[in-house]
């Protein structure tokens, strides 16, 4: 069975994805710009909502659109919606961080991820900026951090399946699940049995 997780902007809609059958969905604001923290507001009645229908509920984190790195000041504002966030009963969180260098932003993270404590972590699309040869010690660090997925959208200009197949053997090395990001309807199928994979990450529920 092919599963699609549904990144949703905003509150609105979360109803329709579960009425079309969606057991796990993200939410975000401002997709048009990558995607950005919801409110808590917003945040609070998503968890009601979903829990009530038997979904689990992942939240972007993200205090902007565009990329990393982050400030103190952005990254104080991820760690107060991370706790926020645990606090409200999300399941999940989706958040990255990498330096200058596009490498992992290990100072960064290591307070998100306590903040993160008792929710699914999920390392965002950033992970296609880090370097394929510096891929492995990524995988290594987010692993010992208790990630268990990892976002990708797959490196751009170049073959995505080959640039899937290879970071997917970092991560079932390390016990954590690719999950490819950014897949049309017509493209998924195929995609699952050349990579052997059956979870995506989309912008809609699809009948699989």
């Amino acid at each position: 069975m092919l599963l699609v997780e549904p990144l949703l902007e905003n509150y609105p809609q979360l109803p329709a994805a579960v009425e079309a059958g969606a057991k796990r969905v993200a939410l975000a604001d401002n997709l048009a710009v990558g995607g950005t923290t919801i409110s808590k507001g917003v945040m609070g009645e998503a968890v009601r909502y979903a829990h009530e229908h038997q979904v689990t509920l992942d939240v972007v984190i993200a205090p902007r659109g565009g990329h990393s790195p982050y400030d103190d000041v952005e990254l104080k504002m991820m760690e107060a919606d991370l706790l926020e966030a645990q606090q409200l009963g999300v399941d999940g969180a989706v958040f990255g961080a990498l330096d200058l260098q596009h490498h992992l932003d290990q100072e960064a993270l290591r307070p998100l991820i306590a903040a993160a404590g008792g929710m699914t972590m999920t390392f965002s699309t950033a992970f296609d900026q880090i370097r394929p040869q510096d891929r492995g010690a990524a995988v290594d660090w987010l692993a010992d951090q208790g990630f268990e997925h990892i976002l990708s959208t797959g490196l751009a200009n170049e073959d995505r399946l080959e640039d899937w197949t290879m970071t997917k053997r970092l991560t079932d090395s390390m016990g954590i699940t690719m999950i490819p990001a950014g897949v049309t309807a017509n493209e998924i199928k195929e995609i699952a049995d050349q990579l052997g994979t059956n979870l995506f990450y989309g912008k809609k529920v699809l009948a699989l």
